[in-house]
């Protein structure tokens, strides 16, 4: 699993590489730590974050992420998301993580994790969000258009607060919808070139 970061170009710049009638879809850029998921004949046996740390233990104690999944079509799924804490707008470093998980042996419900990605999928985006759900992750709201005029008025939105305010954002994410499009652009050694992190 690479946990990368993403890239944010200028947005008319990245929309102009995009296949004509592209389908975009937006989601909250959450301020929290990214975590990969290694699920094994539906039993979760990895955690990772992007220090490389190996953390499946503590992750095993925060009640959102489940420990196992119904998977009996794969011998191995590996996932990623974003663990945060609903009542804090500042990032949670991996140190938080470990000693609130680890300060905790019952189930640990302060923490909330929002699952965006199969790693290796050949389905779109919002399938790969529907089997996500399936599989008993919470995913991040999702907003679809193919207007690249829309995606700049959600994020006028988002810097007026008028979108995502519930959450503990810093910025918005805009991101192909289309697998065939998304290895086509591939991904560069920090970032994948098929999503777009749109901030202030």
């Amino acid at each position: 699993m690479r946990l990368l970061g993403l890239d944010k170009d200028c947005f008319s710049s990245w929309w102009a590489k995009l296949p004509e009638g592209s389908t975009m879809i937006v989601q909250p850029k959450i301020e929290g730590c990214a975590i990969g998921l290694r699920y094994r004949y539906g039993q979760l046996v990895d955690a990772y974050c992007r220090e490389d740390s190996e953390i499946v233990e503590n992750i095993r104690n925060i009640n959102a992420i489940p420990l196992t999944i119904d998977d009996s079509l794969k011998v191995e799924v590996e996932l990623e998301g974003i663990l945060y804490s609903p009542f804090s707008n500042s990032k949670i470093s991996i140190e938080q993580l470990l000693s609130n998980s680890a300060s905790n042996t019952d189930t640990n419900t302060s923490l909330l994790f929002l699952a965006f990605q199969i790693f290796y999928s050949r389905s779109d985006e919002l399938s790969d969000l529907t089997q996500l759900q399936k599989w008993g992750f919470e995913v991040p709201i999702t907003l679809r258009t193919d207007d690249p005029r829309q995606v700049m008025i959600w994020h006028s939105q988002w810097i007026k607060k008028e979108l995502f305010s519930n959450l503990p954002t810093n910025g918005i994410v805009a991101k192909c919808n289309s697998s065939l499009t998304k290895n086509i652009l591939g991904v560069s050694t920090s970032s994948p070139n098929w999503a777009l992190a749109l901030t202030r």
